[in-house]
């Protein structure tokens, strides 16, 4: 992050004689940070006591008075810059060679800091160079050292500004916080959710960013750079969505989002902060941003921006969710004015949500963990490897983890996916560990899946869209017997060693993933231990019997129920309440999975004869919803069901428009419930 602002801005209240050569000293009164964030201003030069305004295509210095000067839409693009927009919705910006001018686009020759010397302010560009007004009152920049008159303004409150461009949250009122009659926080959690969704697979497979400092047009309006332009490159999305790597999308985005985001979309960003801001308002409190990366398929990639090393690829993405913090509280006007919270122990947690805040936990998904992968069944690591990558991960802020994705690794096996994604997924299993799934018995009836296989001309025709598959085309892929069937891998000693060194630092641990024999395994340990467990997605990787969920909340701990239409969220709910234990707290949370090459809820099949209704009000706090609306698209669940996550709101509204109040009830405690188990896992 760039140097922080000091001090505060300087703001006329009044000036005499506007048309002099110099103005009476104005009566000051100090702002901060918070009044200048996105708010109308116009700039005053302290020597001349004219305004500026436009002229063509250059602002000029020569306004005697605020009627015609220009007004300018202060939105921060850091907690130290900002991006002045005038009226016509053009950008005070320095050209090439230094010429200060207005600009179309915001980028790095548009960001502007604020700072305050004596009665003025001065405006610094990135580089350290101060604006200025020279003798023909056009403005220039002066040196990093330069000081005097000509380069201090002061700063008008106005009006008739254009807004920045933004998506609209669809929401007014105050939400909720504090606590219950009964001490207990209030809200829903969503405990597992890919933020960072774009940074996965190498970083040139999901199109979208959770927020960028130049605003939406740059985080959301470029998806053919990435997807090309008729979405056709777009070879993993197809693969996952219809088992065939060829097919096309309409890659609009913003402003008229013609193509996306859709409720099946897998490969765009689906969690805008603006978007999470509207789930944020209907009572999310608390949230499992699940950074993510998996070395087989970034490797198998033939396009990438970053390294496929895991932990790399998590630091990064746990650098993005600070800076989306930095990004939220700047909209809000100063450090720790957000609404957004990034907290690391069950205090921190608790204070956030108790002042109305979302919550955010910062876990991993990944196939190897702390990169102990396994070649040929061969572990990749040691035991003091997972003690430093232990250390690194809390050292990140990291809190809860999985140890086993989507491969097998050092740790156990990972549970087997039934169809297309499936069969992809044992590619991937072949290309990182040098085998394919070994698959036997399930411990439990009903687990396993039907595994899939690809024919050499299938095998052809994906190394043509992955190079690097090339030798496993060659190699053939086995046949495997008729039937459900689980991964034979279980948890190895490194595996147990895992989860005893997590356990002694009160680290959550992720069930799903594991194949069914590793979860009875850690099952078996948490059990002596009388240590919580998390299923953040559960039903995703691997079939979770009664007795098991049983155990899991005996324990403390906590499942969840994946996102659906109203009426089946509500039964999952319902179904998940039968194995509560009667001496924990219960909730049941989210595991929207959003990001994780998943699907969001469609609209229900019965929406146009029952539709929900807007405008509605949400069941805690004081917030009245509209249809959220980004760019020149309107959303509405009815038609376009969960097409990006701030439609949780909508589909939470459905549920109470439509009778599933006691399935809700529970929902809402769900942030308490993962609160006390992570106290729980810190009291252990």
């Amino acid at each position: 992050m760039r140097r922080c602002v000091t001090g505060c801005l300087a703001v006329g209240a009044a000036i005499a004689a506007l048309g002099s050569s110099a103005a009476a000293a104005p009566v000051e009164k100090k702002i901060g940070p918070a009044q200048l964030a996105n708010s109308c201003f116009a700039l005053r030069s302290d020597l001349t006591g004219r305004f500026v305004g436009i002229s063509g295509d250059v602002y000029r210095a020569d306004q005697a008075n605020e009627a015609t000067a220009a007004s300018f839409f202060w939105k921060p693009s850091t907690l130290e810059t900002y991006l002045p927009q005038d009226q016509m919705g053009r950008l005070l910006g320095v050209r090439a060679g230094g010429e200060v001018g207005r600009a179309e686009s915001p980028g790095p020759a548009t960001e502007w800091s604020v700072r305050r010397l004596g009665r003025g302010a001065r405006l610094f560009f990135r580089d350290g160079r101060q604006l200025a007004v020279t003798p023909s009152a056009g403005l220039t920049l002066l040196g990093q050292r330069a000081a005097g008159l000509a380069a201090r303004f002061t700063l008008i409150p106005q009006q008739g500004c254009t807004p920045f461009p933004e998506a609209d949250v669809g929401a007014t009122g105050t939400p909720f916080s504090g606590t219950d009659r009964n001490g207990d926080v209030v809200g829903f959690a969503d405990m597992h959710l890919h933020i960072t969704t774009n940074q996965r697979a190498g970083g040139a497979v999901i199109y979208g960013e959770p927020f960028d400092p130049y605003g939406i047009g740059e985080a959301l309006g470029h998806d053919a750079g990435v997807h090309g332009a008729d979405g056709s490159d777009d070879v993993t999305g197809n693969l996952l969505r219809t088992g065939l790597p060829f097919g096309t999308h309409d890659t609009h985005g913003w402003p008229t989002f013609a193509g996306w985001p859709v409720h099946d979309t897998i490969t765009h960003q689906q969690t805008y902060y603006v978007w999470l801001k509207r789930a944020w308002m209907a009572g999310e409190r608390l949230v499992v941003a699940q950074t993510v990366e998996d070395q087989p398929i970034c490797e198998i990639e033939p396009r990438k921006v970053h390294s496929c090393d895991e932990t790399e690829a998590v630091g990064e993405q746990v650098q993005t969710l600070s800076g989306l913090q930095g990004y939220v509280d700047a909209q809000a006007g100063g450090k720790g004015k957000g609404w957004f919270r990034l907290v690391y122990n069950p205090r921190q947690a608790r204070q956030a949500i108790e002042r109305g805040r979302l919550a955010v936990l910062i876990g991993i998904e990944s196939s190897n963990l702390f990169g102990c992968s396994e070649q040929l069944d061969q572990p990749e690591c040691t035991k003091q490897d997972i003690d430093r990558g232990i250390r690194n991960a809390r050292r990140l802020g990291v809190r809860s983890v999985f140890p086993m994705h989507w491969t097998d690794n050092a740790f156990g096996g990972a549970a087997i996916e039934g169809g297309g994604r499936g069969t992809f997924i044992n590619v991937l299993e072949a290309f990182q560990t040098g085998h394919y799934f070994r698959t036997g018995p399930c411990p439990q009836p009903g687990q396993g899946e039907e595994m899939g296989h690809l024919e050499p001309f299938e095998l052809a025709v994906l190394a043509s869209f992955f190079p690097a598959a090339a030798p496993l085309a060659q190699a053939g892929m086995p046949t495997y017997p008729p039937g459900p069937q689980c991964n034979t891998k279980g948890l190895t000693p490194l595996g147990v060693y895992l989860v005893k060194r997590l356990m002694a630092n009160h680290m959550l641990i992720e069930m799903d993933h594991m194949s069914e024999w590793a979860r009875e395994a850690v099952l078996t340990i948490a059990e002596r231990h009388r240590y919580p467990l998390v299923s953040s997605h559960t039903g995703t990787g691997g079939l979770w019997t009664p007795e098991q969920l049983r155990l899991l909340y005996e324990l403390g701990g906590m499942a969840a129920a994946r996102a659906d239409t109203a009426p089946e969220l509500a039964a999952k709910i319902e179904e998940l309440e039968t194995h509560r234990s009667e001496r924990q707290f219960f909730g049941v949370g989210l595991g929207t999975d959003t990001g994780g090459f998943s699907s969001l809820p469609g609209p229900r099949a019965d929406a146009a004869q029952t539709p929900v209704t807007y405008p509605f009000v949400c069941r805690v706090g004081k917030v009245t919803f509209q249809r959220q609306r980004t760019g020149s698209r309107t959303y509405d669940l009815n038609t376009d069901g969960v097409a990006h996550y701030g439609l949780i709101a909508d589909l939470l509204a459905d549920m109470q428009q439509h009778g599933s109040e006691p399935a809700l009830r529970t929902l809402f405690r769900s942030a308490e419930a993962y609160l006390r188990m992570w106290e729980l896992a810190y009291a252990r």
